[in-house]
């Protein structure tokens, strides 16, 4: 299942004109490799709406005064 990842890497870097060795290119592949396993477990775990609701934005307020 690696290889595919590795290619991706591989295309992405060229395209970000990243200079990348075949080092970098496997960790990358590795830690997104994990992260598509992580993705899998929760797109197939069932979930309702109230398991998790949704943060509501509170904008930080404006200081009244400039920091010193």
């Amino acid at each position: 299942m690696i290889d595919p990842v590795v290619d991706y890497v591989r295309s992405v870097a060229r395209l970000l004109e990243l200079p990348l060795d075949n080092a970098q290119v496997g960790r990358v592949a590795v830690h997104l490799a994990r992260t598509k396993a992580m993705v899998n477990l929760l797109r197939d775990t069932p979930l309702a709406p109230d398991d998790e609701p949704a943060e509501i934005f509170r904008p930080a307020p404006f200081p009244d005064e400039e920091p010193a």
